[in-house]
């Protein structure tokens, strides 16, 4: 290699290299945004506070079986596919007073920013009674 290869081949390494870590961190900053924005829908249909996606909750809200009950074992994992797009799963265990899971159920939100800020542009919920 000549001496004007070496410096290229070194900037583009260094470059790429700092692109990656750039790009790492925006992607954790539109995670963050992602969750703030699914913990504000999951306290607006818990508390019935004002949903910012009032339309697929109240669907929801009318096929989820009742009463509610507070989940034995939740766990949330958001994903981001682009600075602008990520989603979300819940998986969730609600469990009787002697400890017993008698329902499951799993959440996926799929989160778009807009013009307007996040939009949840799809929610999908299943529950399923366990049989024991």
């Amino acid at each position: 290699m000549n001496y004007l290869t070496k410096w290229t081949f070194v900037f583009y390494v260094f470059f790429l290299s700092a692109n990656g870590f750039a790009q790492e961190d925006n992607l954790e900053s539109v995670k963050t945004e992602i969750q703030q924005m699914n913990e504000k829908e999951q306290d607006a249909f818990i508390n019935g506070r004002k949903a910012p996606n009032k339309g697929f909750i109240m669907n929801m809200c009318q096929k989820m079986p009742r009463p509610f009950g507070t989940p034995a074992l939740s766990d949330t994992k958001i994903y981001v596919l682009t600075k602008d797009s990520g989603y979300v799963v819940r998986m969730m265990e609600l469990a009787k007073d002697d400890g017993i899971i008698y329902r499951k159920e799993v959440i996926t939100n799929i989160w778009k920013r807009t013009k307007n800020g996040w939009k949840m542009t799809h929610l999908h919920s299943t529950v399923k009674d366990v049989i024991n």
